[in-house]
């Protein structure tokens, strides 16, 4: 069986970023013990890792590098801002790192990450963690199956159905 649309697909995965003047660094890894398993063709991937796996099967493996507005897009300066500290409620006990939502620049609702704190101000930034990152995923498919009625009307897997 092949991965397609409203198939149901295993991988096991390595996420590396490749920054510049540096060896590629893994962010993040889904193991053939705790792998990925997902409707193919919602838009759990990437476009083009979705790409690169579709019309594959079982034991596929593969190396796919992106470019940064491949992947998570580009960094944007115009998401970062600086906020009086007043601006957030007391009891919040604002962190780095901490993500909220709140109005973007175009007045629709953004997520965003608090990425500095000093005595009186805090960063938010609505970029995508990822965003400007050159990325490389080694995956490896190791399970495609026909989707059930109920996956698919759900547009979710059965975590019953694992295995």
């Amino acid at each position: 069986m092949v991965v397609d649309k409203d198939k149901v697909v295993t991988i096991s995965y390595q996420l590396f970023s490749l920054g510049e003047g540096q060896g590629p660094v893994l962010i993040e890894e889904r193991t053939v013990d705790d792998p990925l398993e997902f409707l193919f063709g919602q838009g759990v991937l990437l476009p083009k890792v979705e790409e690169a796996i579709k019309g594959k099967s079982y034991g596929f493996q593969t190396e796919i590098n992106l470019h940064a507005r491949d992947a998570f897009g580009l960094h944007h300066p115009e998401l970062q801002t600086w906020l009086e500290k007043d601006k957030f409620p007391k009891e919040s006990g604002i962190q780095l790192g901490m993500k909220f939502q709140t109005q973007g620049p175009s007045g629709d609702v953004i997520s965003v990450i608090v990425k500095e704190i000093t005595d009186d101000k805090v960063m938010i930034d609505g970029n995508h963690p990822l965003a400007g990152l050159s990325l490389r995923f080694d995956i490896k498919i190791l399970r495609v199956r026909e989707a059930t009625e109920a996956e698919l009307m759900k547009n979710e897997v059965d975590p019953t159905q694992l295995h």
